[in-house]
């Protein structure tokens, strides 16, 4: 579902402005770059590919690190703004999980607070990210944290990352300066909860006021699809439950026709059998990395008759048997 869902179309500056440092203008992916507005909206499939072609033509560069370290407040928009006219860090933090919508949609920062360290994380709820996309987003979140505070050297105190670890790391542990820990539950990044109080350098009340009363306009007029697509997986991990994840029963639930459902799905460029193999993938992945939990069992929680239909559904939506899925958690 992630791959449906938008993000600003301010981050493709973000990729002409690494190219022309680069010396690399005179190419299809800067042209095509310039089609993108910064009013506009990208999917993030569209974001994936062209995080593919960056790093297919600097193959020696950890493309998503690179581009992290290059965020400056102009890729993110309003938001990046806002958050520079703060006072804190803790005020510039909380901006931008209140208006991170207008960066992207799908899974939003959480934060907590455990044991004097702050953990600022993001959940797969909407499917999973790609390993370059998380690297922009975490070597950003840092490189601009490092700006507005005007620390270049603050450190993190540990780094999550959801996928598995790369035949060479090194680079992650000198980028971020701190632990990076791999194949982990959550993208998060972990500081100490004293860097909350940290002033911002340019911090600046009267313009944090206007730009916050633009980003609240800019929020409004952004299309609601968000809103629904969490209701019908929420509906969805109900019915999956009981055992009625038809079409015509959720739509029913969400009292409305299910032509009415599939025209909705339909305007945001999904299917109903898109969502539901998507959410049946997500749930598998859990359940598969709890061992008290059979194949079979699984299969039942996720509405299959049987186990082998899960097996062939799995493994066409992710190239991995349910097994092979098991050994690379373990």
């Amino acid at each position: 579902m992630l791959a449906q869902l938008q993000l600003s179309g301010d981050l493709a500056e973000l990729l002409r402005d690494f190219l022309e440092q680069q010396g690399d203008v005179d190419c299809d992916l800067y042209t095509g770059l310039q089609s993108f507005s910064l009013s506009s909206r990208m999917s993030f499939a569209q974001w994936w590919t062209l995080l593919d072609k960056m790093q297919a033509r600097f193959p020696a560069r950890s493309i998503g690190l690179a581009l992290g370290q290059s965020v400056r407040s102009k890729h993110l928009g309003v938001l990046g703004y806002l958050t520079l006219a703060s006072d804190t860090l803790a005020e510039a933090l909380t901006a931008f999980q209140r208006y991170q919508r207008l960066l992207h949609d799908g899974d939003k920062a959480a934060i907590s607070i455990q044991n004097n360290v702050v953990v600022m994380s993001w959940t797969s709820d909407f499917g999973p990210s790609t390993p370059l996309s998380d690297e922009v987003l975490l070597a950003g979140l840092l490189s601009f944290i490092r700006q507005i505070t005007a620390k270049p050297d603050l450190a993190p105190l540990q780094i999550d990352l959801t996928y598995a670890a790369p035949v060479f790391s090194d680079e992650y542990r000198q980028v971020f300066n701190a632990p990076v820990v791999f194949s982990q539950a959550a993208t998060a990044i972990h500081f100490p909860l004293a860097y909350l109080s940290l002033p911002v350098s340019n911090s600046d009340a009267g313009l944090r006021h206007i730009l916050e009363r633009q980003a609240q306009a800019a929020l409004a007029v952004l299309p609601d699809n968000e809103g629904f697509t969490q209701l019908l997986r929420g509906v969805l991990l109900r019915a999956l439950q009981n055992g009625r994840a038809g079409s015509a029963d959720v739509a029913a639930t969400l009292n409305m026709s299910e032509r009415t459902l599939f025209r909705r799905l339909n305007e945001q460029g999904l299917s109903f059998k898109m969502v539901l193999s998507q959410l049946r993938v997500q749930l598998a992945r859990e359940y598969l990395a709890d061992t008290r939990l059979s194949q079979s069992e699984i299969a039942l929680l996720l509405g299959y008759s049987e186990q082998s239909a899960f097996n062939r559904a799995f493994k066409r939506e992710t190239g991995l048997t349910p097994r092979q899925c098991q050994r690379r958690r373990s």
